[in-house]
């Protein structure tokens, strides 16, 4: 069931935007790791960290890798699927489908919001277990 709803979480979010090949893969990896239960949070770390850590370099920082991320995550949310997460992996998941999209054209806004992909890296890299 998780694997048919990413498939059509992603096709959603990808549309006609141009996300690197790469970016898929780790999508896939943090949809899984925050929705399989029982959840196992190093994975789940592991999983945000490498996709933040994408989205932060200088060949994942697209507009288009942002915000498909970002779409993909905004639609999860409204399906409840990591609401029994603990708060700091709940808001970081919530987060990546906020404001990430702004990133490039706009990223005094992302900065705001501590949405930025490095912010967000950071944040993970905070949660205790």
């Amino acid at each position: 069931m998780n694997e048919e709803r990413f498939e059509e979480l992603y096709r959603a979010a990808v549309r006609f935007r141009h996300a690197s090949p790469q970016l898929e893969p780790l999508l896939r990896h943090v949809y899984n790791a925050a929705t399989k239960r029982p959840t196992q949070l190093g994975e789940l770390r592991n999983a945000l960290e490498s996709l933040l850590s994408f989205l932060a370099s200088e060949g994942g920082r697209t507009d288009a890798n942002c915000c498909t991320t970002d779409a993909l995550f905004a639609v999860a949310e409204r399906d409840g699927a990591w609401s029994d997460l603990p708060a700091g992996y709940r808001h970081v998941l919530d987060d990546l489908g906020g404001v990430l999209h702004d990133t490039v054209h706009a990223p005094q806004i992302a900065s705001t919001f501590e949405s930025l992909p490095e912010q967000l890296l950071d944040r993970v890299r905070k949660i205790e277990n």
